[in-house]
């Protein structure tokens, strides 16, 4: 790589960066950039380009003079100008007219955009891209008619879906330095239920677990391997590859598509490391929020110096007085607090047990609301079971079923253990999702009512098992 590099890029093109001005270089070049991206194609003059070096030169000497540093006077606008034509920052190409007219390098803009985005990082996000690859390892039909585009498809998603991986623990690990560099309760909160809670626990860790990798890898990594290890499909890729490279001999066609199938086996194995390490992090962060918590409601809460003089004076006043005991006028001075309720009265957030018969039991139902109960079980009964029975327990079920094309009616399925029913309902559940492999039809769909049929123990509406089309 370094030799591809360095073939046609000057080692001082990277040194502008890291040497002594490369902050200047770094605020100039950007500007340049800039102006060149609105020029529709029409180079930068020279003078152009010196007065923006002069304005980035007098912007650092004002910063240098604010914090007290000595200025350096021996950058140069001229200097700077000529400093990036050497290093291929800038190119300068010749003219009949004679005119000085200078343009970015095309790499210099590669490099200024990777910079960017190290200087204003985007905001953590975590796409589907690791759910593509599942779904397209197994889908039976896929790795048949263009195996190897298949194959490179899944491999871009997974190193995207690394990516995403790792800028959470970077996420999560900035959001941690910027609580220990807060001293307020206020910034700590705000850490905590905006940045952390909204942008990376809802929208990207969630659909992290969502994703059920330790069910799902397994499957992926069995069928990967199988791929892997069938010899029609790894012909059919060399004869995808050969069309595109002519020139590679059968040998090194054999080893690319080898070493790309082995490039997805190892990404596909990184994956769950990856996602132990997100939760490790979501873990850490959330302990060490809270230990910030308890740390600045000890020493930097704003009324601490004021709850602490007030039952200094209680204390004085009523010395070996309980707080409950205390008189409903205690002639303190006006406090600059909103309320002092907690000191007595049915304020108090202590409540006192009451005496009790022997044999007397407090019923808990005693409040039961039979309506707002009743549905509350229903919700949690139906998240339950939609956390339980999942596309992939259907399709399983679907497939011991031996659907033929047809159809199978709900009266031929057969009892056959006591997790028959619990797959009924799971098959039901998912008949109408993108990733279910069969669809259910109901006679309710063409506006009748279905009969009843009596299967085992249980009566069922009747409904019809469809394999889908592909």
């Amino acid at each position: 790589m370094s030799q591809h590099i360095f073939d046609d890029t000057p080692s001082s093109f990277f040194a502008v960066l890291t040497w002594r001005y490369g902050r200047q270089y770094i605020d100039a070049l950007d500007r340049m950039e800039e102006m060149q991206r609105h020029r529709h194609g029409v180079g930068l003059t020279r003078e152009e380009l010196l007065d923006v070096c002069e304005d980035v030169i007098s912007a650092s000497r004002e910063t240098l003079d604010t914090n007290g540093d000595d200025d350096d006077t021996k950058l140069t606008a001229p200097g700077m100008l000529r400093q990036m034509l050497v290093s291929k920052w800038l190119e300068e190409p010749k003219r009949s007219d004679y005119q000085r007219v200078y343009y970015l390098d095309n790499r210099a803009e590669i490099l200024l955009d990777c910079l960017r985005r190290m200087a204003y990082p985007e905001q953590v996000t975590f796409t589907d891209k690791l759910h593509l690859v599942c779904a397209r390892i197994q889908d039976k039909t896929a790795f048949t008619d263009h195996p190897l585009s298949d194959l490179e498809a899944c491999t871009d998603n997974l190193r995207y879906g690394l990516q995403e991986l790792r800028s959470l623990q970077q996420g999560m690990a900035r959001l941690t330095q910027r609580q220990l560099r807060s001293d307020s309760l206020k910034e700590n909160l705000q850490v905590l239920y905006d940045d952390f809670s909204e942008n990376i626990g809802q929208r990207c860790y969630k659909q992290l677990i969502d994703l059920d990798i330790p069910v799902r890898l397994p499957l992926v990594r069995e069928q990967l391997d199988a791929i892997r290890h069938d010899p029609t499909i790894v012909a059919k890729m060399e004869i995808e590859l050969q069309k595109r490279r002519p020139e590679l001999s059968d040998d090194e066609i054999s080893l690319r598509v080898a070493r790309s199938i082995q490039d997805a086996v190892d990404m596909l194995d990184s994956v769950e490391p990856q996602s132990e390490a997100v939760d490790r992090r979501a873990a850490d962060f959330a302990r060490r929020s809270f230990a910030r918590f308890r740390y600045l409601q000890e020493v930097s809460s704003g009324r601490r110096s004021e709850m602490r003089s007030l039952f200094e004076l209680i204390n004085e006043r009523y010395a070996e007085c309980k707080l409950s005991n205390l008189p409903e006028d205690l002639q303190l001075p006006s406090l600059n607090i909103p309320a002092v309720g907690l000191l007595s009265g049915t304020d108090s957030l202590f409540r006192p047990r009451g005496p009790r018969a022997k044999g007397v039991k407090t019923r808990i139902l005693e409040d039961l609301d039979d309506g707002v109960d009743l549905d509350h079980a229903v919700d949690e009964m139906t998240d339950n079971i939609n956390s339980s029975l999942t596309t992939m327990r259907a399709n399983r079920f679907y497939q011991s079923l031996g659907v033929p094309k047809d159809g199978l009616a709900s009266q031929h399925l057969e009892p056959a253990d006591d997790e028959w029913l619990l797959e009924v309902v799971g098959l039901l559940l998912h008949g109408e999702t993108t990733e279910s492999d069969y669809r259910v039809h109901s006679p309710r769909e063409d506006h009748n009512e279905p009969e009843t049929s009596t299967t085992g123990d249980y009566v069922l509406d009747q409904f019809t098992i469809h394999p889908k089309a592909r």
